[in-house]
């Protein structure tokens, strides 16, 4: 007899062994395992009749190494793993973690029947393990559930790390190369010497005046485009072909919408390159994101409003308009900061229909505020960038690299004050 710990009772079988006195220790194994199983039974029997208490073993192990001597290697794992739960275990278990036998005797029985039956296989090498299941301890499967959980999660972290720090790593590599030309005059101050020295003053309002123009003619025709879909509009052929436009139509490249935006507002609607044409170009590229955004956040309003509401008397209209769209304002929010991102970093579409490489800005006064009307051509910081990158000589690094931030950063400032209000709507929701 052989103890590996204190809690575990190991016996060796040598099928067919003819030891003298045998009693399971690697010198003397027992010639079966119906021996082997006796033996157990008999000590656990004895033990009991004489302290009156629970099995002072927890785990009993049988051990094949066979007759050439091979044994099975410390800590290795059972090939035939089987549990017993006095606490919890019932006479139709099988063995398994989840349903364990409820004493060891009926584990030997069990076995010892498997053995005969040919149910249960033992060759050279095999162990056989029978072990109690401690209290409030993970099974098996608990454990590799809980390893798959945490595999998951680190997973999904890592490929958020892959996100996140690429990110950061441009933002930091450009705010060290702009880092010289980083000043209050650098953006107020109008581009000198051939663009090679001053600021970006006019291509900075430029940016300003064509987000926000673009923006009032995307948000509300984009909103209301998004409420008649999901309010009004039926479910028929006519709505589906609106619905796979706007798909369709978010998937077009931005130069072919700069193409269009020359068609329909410079020629057609003779608008001529200004800052109205660029604006009509960019909002109806933004519209789908819009569209997609309001119905989306439409929707997901509580049907049981609207018909608390309608109960109440309150017409179709009068249910959007005081129910429906404040409990989804910040979810349309979602879709006008998309829009107010992409239109101040597009360069395509104003390309063609408005943006100029270089215009005069007053210094002072209200002109210097208002450098741009409507129909005028203008400066916009993207297609800055292109030029002073492509098309000028001389220009520092620290212009380029800080004209690239301060575009980065104008949209930032945009997007956090935009979350920041959608946040503030979202906390004050009843629902």
């Amino acid at each position: 007899m052989t103890e590996r710990h204190s809690d575990t009772l190991q016996y060796f079988v040598v099928p067919g062994a003819q030891a003298e006195e045998a009693d399971g220790s690697p010198a003397k194994p027992f010639s079966s395992l119906s021996e082997a199983l006796a033996r157990l039974r008999q000590v656990q029997r004895q033990f009991l009749s004489t302290n009156g208490t629970a099995a002072f073993r927890r785990q009993f192990e049988i051990v094949f190494p066979g007759r050439d001597g091979r044994s099975v290697r410390p800590g290795r794992s059972a090939r035939h793993q089987y549990y017993v739960d006095p606490r919890g275990g019932g006479p139709q278990g099988d063995g398994s973690e989840l349903v364990p036998w409820p004493d060891f005797d009926t584990a030997f029985q069990q076995i010892e029947q498997r053995h005969e039956t040919g149910k249960l296989k033992l060759t050279a090498g095999r162990r056989l393990r029978i072990s109690e299941r401690a209290v409030f301890t993970a099974t098996r499967y608990e454990r590799r559930r809980q390893l798959r959980e945490f595999v998951a999660k680190y997973t999904f972290l890592a490929m958020a790390l892959l996100l996140v720090v690429p990110v950061v790593a441009i933002l930091g590599y450009l705010t060290v190369q702009a880092w010289p030309a980083l000043t209050v005059e650098f953006l107020l101050e109008n581009s000198d010497g051939n663009m090679t020295a001053g600021g970006i003053w006019a291509p900075l309002i430029g940016t300003f005046f064509l987000v926000l123009l673009s923006l009032l003619l995307a948000a509300p025709v984009g909103v209301l485009a998004g409420v008649y879909l999901n309010e009004y509009a039926r479910d028929n052929w006519m709505t589906r072909i609106i619905n796979l436009a706007v798909v369709n139509l978010a998937g077009v490249p931005s130069i072919v919408h700069g193409l269009f935006g020359v068609g329909a507002f410079v020629l057609f609607m003779k608008l001529n390159r200004s800052l109205l044409a660029a604006s009509c170009t960019v909002a109806v590229m933004t519209l789908p994101v819009i569209i997609t955004s309001t119905r989306e956040s439409l929707a997901a309003v509580p049907m049981p409003f609207r018909e608390a509401c309608w109960n109440m008397g309150a017409s179709k209209w009068q249910t959007i308009r005081t129910i429906v769209l404040p409990n989804s304002i910040s979810g349309i929010l979602t879709g006008v900061i998309l829009q107010v991102a992409r239109a101040a970093g597009e360069t395509a579409p104003i390309l063609f229909t408005g943006a100029m490489m270089w215009a005069h800005v007053a210094d002072t006064g209200l002109e210097a505020w208002i450098p741009y009307g409507p129909g005028d051509k203008f400066m916009a910081l993207s297609y800055h960038l292109f030029i002073s990158a492509t098309q000028i000589q001389g220009i520092p690094d620290s212009m380029q690299y800080g004209t690239a931030v301060v575009l980065v950063g104008l949209v930032l400032v945009v997007n956090s004050v935009s979350i920041g209000l959608r946040l503030y709507l979202r906390v004050r929701k009843k629902w």
